[in-house]
């Protein structure tokens, strides 16, 4: 019988006073209590399982690894066997606990030194057992299975299961080992997994759902082509779970992590150039996010659907996206601050200053209701910058040199160093200095802007933008120096 947490205080008081070390402790808490180890070690401490959860997110931080999503009820299955424990977590807990994983339960100590060669320094044995995954009934009354131990058979885990039951068919005798016995247990779920799976390991989800955190944090310092790679890597292992029959609540958190990666791959495809591909992902992102329940960003995709066409100079197609996704907004999110800035710019490059400038003020106005918290994310979100940037273009469309100038200073002065929208910016403001008759200086800064960007960066989309500064000149400045330097910048990064 397991007893409270009185009974953990009254063994610390003792050891307290008797000065006992902390695997002592955690032996007689696990003995007395009848606790697992894990628990016992969590006790030994007298960490509530609060406390436990997050000094644990902080350890991972602190040794730069991914970041559980982890509760005290996720930490306290762990300890029990339900829910087994991810690999990557066992180090983790071992420097909470300043413990061996042996000690946690995490496998035996079946290092065998001869009788008076131990070192000096040599640690104690564990005392505790080597614990397993609790064997209890699921929902639908089948018994999960533990992992098949290698016992000398190669390969992966199916092929382990069929050799297992191959065994039996040539066996004689009467005794089963507990090995045949999981194999013939999991041969027996697998029909029940694939009529009504329970469920993705919450160890998995959290982890595919990290996955997003971590393309914001690394998007600006990857190149678009090793960045593609990555999202497609982990769009695959999306996928793949999705073709398993899972609850509709897991089912809606997948669809969710696939529409953002879908979406961020066409906006990757579309910064190379890539614009057929674009669209495609973007209908899948479109797809994915719908059947998430997103409505936020499924607003967003929407959104993003008007930017590609704006970029493939279908600006009527481009308007009626942008609107599409203003109507199907309810409340105000980045996607609706997206939304109106796109169509801003596409009255703009259909010559409708008025109406620019109206949607401008409705992206405004939105902004000042989206959440600070959704404001941040530079990769799903809509900070301040982002709409400046908008402003600065829509402004240097129309030739509104003084206004697209105050808004290029709060983009320089908020945005990453090295974001596409700064480098719009740049191309925007060469292009103000053409306005202003400035015809050499607006070359020179586009070709500046070029050639401070690493090659990998020179993409497609950049120099198309970058040509628009050449077509702003009128036709007889188009062979001046400045001008000619510019055109062979832009054949040379071509060509590359």
């Amino acid at each position: 019988m397991t007893h409270g947490r009185a009974c953990a205080a009254r063994i610390r008081e003792r050891a307290e006073q008797e000065g006992w070390p902390l695997i002592h402790i955690a032996a007689q808490i696990a003995t007395c209590c009848q606790v697992p180890p894990l628990r016992a070690w969590r006790l030994a401490h007298g960490m509530p399982l609060e406390e436990a959860a997050q000094r644990l997110i902080e350890i991972c931080a602190e040794a730069g690894l991914r970041q559980p999503k982890l509760h005290k009820g996720d930490l306290s299955k762990y300890e029990l066997g339900r829910t087994p424990v991810p690999v990557w977590m066992i180090d983790p807990l071992c420097r909470l606990y300043r413990a061996r994983p042996d000690w946690l339960g995490f496998g035996g100590d079946y290092s065998e030194i001869p009788p008076g060669e131990e070192p000096e320094n040599t640690r104690p044995a564990t005392p505790f057992p080597p614990q397993f995954p609790l064997d209890k009934p699921d929902h639908g009354g089948h018994r999960k299975s533990h992992s098949l131990s290698s016992i000398g058979i190669g390969g992966s885990e199916e092929m382990r299961r069929r050799e297992l039951l191959r065994q039996l068919a040539v066996t004689t005798g009467l005794a089963l080992t507990p090995s045949h016995l999981v194999a013939i247990e999991q041969t027996r779920q697998r029909l029940h997994e694939a009529t009504a799976g329970t469920g993705i390991p919450a160890d998995v989800l959290d982890r595919l759902e990290g996955m997003l955190g971590e393309h914001e944090r690394r998007f600006y310092g990857m190149a678009p082509i090793p960045r593609l790679g990555a999202l497609l890597t982990d769009f695959d292992e999306v996928t793949r779970w999705l073709g398993h029959r899972l609850p509709v609540m897991t089912q809606r958190r997948l669809w969710r992590v696939a529409a953002h990666l879908a979406e961020d791959a066409a906006d990757t495809l579309s910064v190379l150039g890539q614009y057929q591909e674009a669209h495609a992902w973007l209908t899948t992102a479109r797809m994915a996010a719908d059947e998430a329940g997103d409505r936020p960003f499924a607003t967003w995709v929407r959104a993003a659907q008007a930017g590609q066409a704006s970029r493939q100079g279908d600006h009527v197609r481009a308007l009626r996206h942008a609107q599409e996704a203003q109507a199907f907004a309810r409340n105000p999110t980045p996607g609706l601050v997206f939304a109106c800035g796109l169509e801003a710019r596409a009255h703009a490059c259909l010559g409708n200053e008025a109406a620019a400038r109206a949607a401008l003020d409705r992206a405004k106005e939105a902004l000042e209701h989206v959440p600070e918290n959704q404001q941040r994310s530079l990769l799903w979100g809509y900070p301040e910058h982002k709409l400046h940037g908008r402003i600065s273009h829509v402004m240097t469309i129309f030739g509104r040199t003084r206004e697209a100038r105050t808004a290029q200073a709060e983009v320089f002065r908020h945005s990453p160093s090295n974001s596409l929208v700064r480098t719009n910016t740049k191309l925007d403001q060469a292009k103000c200095l053409i306005h202003d008759g400035d015809l050499d200086a607006g070359c020179a800064s586009t070709a500046r802007t070029l050639l401070d960007l690493s090659p990998e960066y020179r993409t497609p989309l950049v120099l198309h933008r970058a040509r628009e500064v050449l077509l702003l000149l009128p036709e007889k400045h188009r062979k001046r120096p400045a001008a000619t330097e510019l055109r062979d910048i832009l054949t040379t990064a071509q060509r590359a």
